[in-house]
C-alpha cells in the first residue's frame, strides 16, 4: 500500500441525544498508508477538520509516509451545530453532547483503524500511538487505556475540556505518554503539571514546554516544532 498517497472514508455511526433520541453522525477519516507495521491515529482539536489548520496534519501525514515512520490516520468529529444548548457545555450536535462525540469519534476511528491495519501499514498487528491536540488530546487521555494495542500517546496543547473521563483515562493508561505545550499556553502548563503531579499508571511521562509559543502552535517554526514532536514520542 506503500504507493497509495492516501485512503478516505466516512464512518456512519449512531449516538443517543440528551432526550433520548439516536442521532445518525458520520466521522470523515482519511489515512496515509505505509509498510511501516505502525499507525497513529490523530485527533485534532475543535476548531479543525481532519486535515488540520492550513492542511497541517495532511502534511504531516503525507511526511510520516514518506519517511515510512507511520500510517497516520486523522479525521473529525462532526461540527457543532448550535440547535441545542446544553447546560454543562457549550456545544452539541444534533442534542449529542459534542464533547460525547468527540469521544466517541475517536474510538470509531481507533476501531476502524485496527479492522483495517493490514491495508493500513501492513500488519495484522501494528504498534498503535494515539496523539490529540488541545481537545483532541482530551479525547486522546479519555480513549486510549481502553486499547490494549495503544502504547505511547502524545498530547499536544492538551486542555481537560472532556472533563472527568480526561483524567479517569489518563490517569489509567499504562503505556507511554508524551506531553508538548507552549511556554505562553498557561492552562496547557498547569495541566501538564497537574498529571505530572498524579497517581499515573503509565510505564513513563515526558512532558517539554516549547519556548515562544502559544496555544496554537502558530508559524513556521512552531509547525516544524509539531512535526519534530511526533519523531520525538514516535520513533524508535
Amino acid at each position: 500500500m506503500a504507493n497509495v498517497k492516501s485512503m478516505d472514508a466516512r464512518l456512519t455511526q449512531e449516538s443517543r441525544s440528551v432526550a433520548g433520541d439516536m442521532v445518525s453522525y458520520q466521522i470523515p477519516v482519511t489515512a496515509y498508508p505505509t509498510d511501516s507495521k505502525v499507525i497513529i491515529v490523530n485527533s485534532p482539536g475543535s476548531g479543525e477538520l481532519k486535515d488540520g489548520r492550513d492542511q497541517r496534519w495532511k502534511k504531516l501525514g503525507l511526511h510520516l509516509q514518506e519517511t515510512e515512520l507511520a500510517t497516520m490516520v486523522t479525521y473529525n468529529a462532526p461540527r457543532p451545530d448550535f440547535k441545542t444548548q446544553l447546560e454543562w457545555e457549550p456545544y452539541s450536535y444534533e442534542g449529542v453532547s459534542w464533547n460525547k462525540l468527540l469521544i466517541e469519534s475517536l474510538s470509531h476511528t481507533i476501531e476502524w483503524a485496527l479492522g483495517n491495519s493490514v491495508r493500513l501499514c501492513g500488519s495484522a498487528y501494528p504498534k498503535v500511538f494515539v496523539a490529540g491536540f488541545s481537545s483532541g488530546g482530551s479525547a486522546v487521555g479519555a480513549v486510549a487505556h481502553r486499547y490494549p494495542s495503544v502504547e505511547r500517546i502524545l498530547l499536544l496543547s492538551t486542555y481537560d475540556s472532556v472533563g472527568d473521563p480526561f483524567y479517569e483515562g489518563v490517569f489509567s493508561f499504562t503505556g507511554d505518554i508524551y506531553l508538548a505545550y507552549g511556554g505562553e499556553d498557561q492552562p496547557a502548563g498547569m495541566l501538564a503539571q497537574v498529571i505530572q503531579m498524579g497517581a499515573l499508571a503509565a510505564k513513563s511521562f515526558q512532558a517539554r514546554e516549547v519556548p515562544n509559543c502559544g496555544h496554537r502552535f502558530d508559524g513556521e517554526a512552531n509547525t516544524k516544532l509539531l512535526t519534530q514532536a511526533f519523531h520525538w514520542a514516535f520513533e524508535g
